[in-house]
């Protein structure tokens, strides 16, 4: 008798001393599949949110009392003509220089809301971690938040919005080519204005051929140190800013789904393939401000519930997320420049 028969009989002889239900649970076991009945985790719900946004940083929010209404603006050459203050003689009277109003801007808000309905049935069967009315609130802004960002992209990248302050770049002038040089491009469009730029928004695309572009790594990494400290290993938005005097560098990440609704997805970057230099006023004073553009807005950004009893077997709650803005372009071409297509 070989040594594996042997082990067989001890097994059986073992089996045997044990009692019928013993023997029964180790014959057929529970098994993996049967202990377990697969239900939603608690701790994870797969959802993908976009990159941030920049509207608010590019388009200012400037609480107004009235949907529409006008707004004072001086001629633009007010604080710029040279006028004669010398005085001739003992008896000689000031000069009076021009000084006027130009026409007024107007703004008109335009109302934006989403909403859904959740019902109660939804609210009370819902698995943790999901909260209906919290989600959706969530969603509802971000689409809103997203409309924005392309509002304001899409006016901010126009160069009908600059006058003759824009070009488009070709060929050896784009940036993602080796010999071109972004540096002298960008100092010739904060010199054009009539008002210094302060601010860069640049997408992303274009940012990344920037901040690697060899001229400007030269410009910069040239020097021992910077403004903000050692030199980097690879140029930040900071350390552009403080290369062209610039109060800051605003990269649109934002992605969107350019298909319609319903096709097949097909993604997109939302900030293009420009690069604009404006003049952002965060905080405009009353009397004067000197900005690219504002976002009008009346009143706020509201969240509300209604309840209603009709649908389903216990009604619902309606979620409304709403807005009213008016997005004003109030110094244009007098506070900016467009650079179009600076990568292929």
């Amino acid at each position: 008798m070989n040594s594996d028969q042997i082990l067989e009989l001890a097994q059986t002889a073992r089996l045997h001393k044990l009692s019928g239900e013993q023997r029964r649970r180790i014959e057929l076991g529970l098994g993996a599949g049967n202990v377990h009945i697969d239900r939603a985790l608690t701790n994870l719900a797969v959802m993908y949110t976009n990159r941030e946004f920049i509207a608010d940083r590019v388009s200012p929010i400037l609480s107004v009392a009235k949907k529409s209404d006008k707004y004072f603006k001086f001629n633009a050459n007010t604080m710029f003509n040279v006028a004669a203050v010398d005085l001739v003689g003992a008896e000689s009277v000031p000069g009076r220089p021009s000084i006027g109003l130009d026409t007024p801007g107007t703004y008109s808000c335009t109302d934006r809301a989403l909403m859904d309905f959740i019902s109660t049935d939804e609210e009370i069967n819902a698995d943790s971690p999901l909260q209906p009315r919290a989600d959706v609130t969530e969603i509802l802004t971000n689409y809103l938040l997203l409309a924005r960002e392309k509002r304001i992209a899409d006016i901010v990248f126009a160069g009908a919005n600059y006058g003759s302050n824009t070009a488009a770049l070709s060929g050896t002038d784009r940036w993602d080519n080796a010999s071109s040089d972004p540096v002298s491009k960008i100092l010739a469009a904060l010199r054009t204005p009539l008002v210094r730029p302060d601010t860069m928004v640049i997408g992303v695309e274009a940012w990344d051929s920037l901040r690697t572009n060899a001229a400007l790594l030269q410009y910069v990494l040239s020097r021992a140190s910077t403004a903000n400290g050692a030199t980097p290993l690879m140029l930040d938005e900071a350390t552009v800013a403080s290369a062209f005097r610039l109060r800051q560098v605003l990269v649109g990440e934002a992605i969107y789904n350019s298909a319609a609704e319903g096709a097949s997805d097909s993604f997109a970057r939302l900030w293009g393939k420009s690069c604009a230099l404006i003049r952002v006023e965060d905080r405009p004073s009353p009397r004067r401000t000197q900005t690219f553009m504002y976002s009008m807005r009346f009143g706020a950004m509201e969240t509300s519930t209604f309840y209603e009893g009709l649908p389903g077997r216990a009604g619902g709650t309606y979620v409304k997320v709403a807005h009213s803005d008016a997005d004003e372009i109030v110094g244009g071409a007098n506070t900016g420049y467009l650079y179009t297509t600076v990568v292929s």
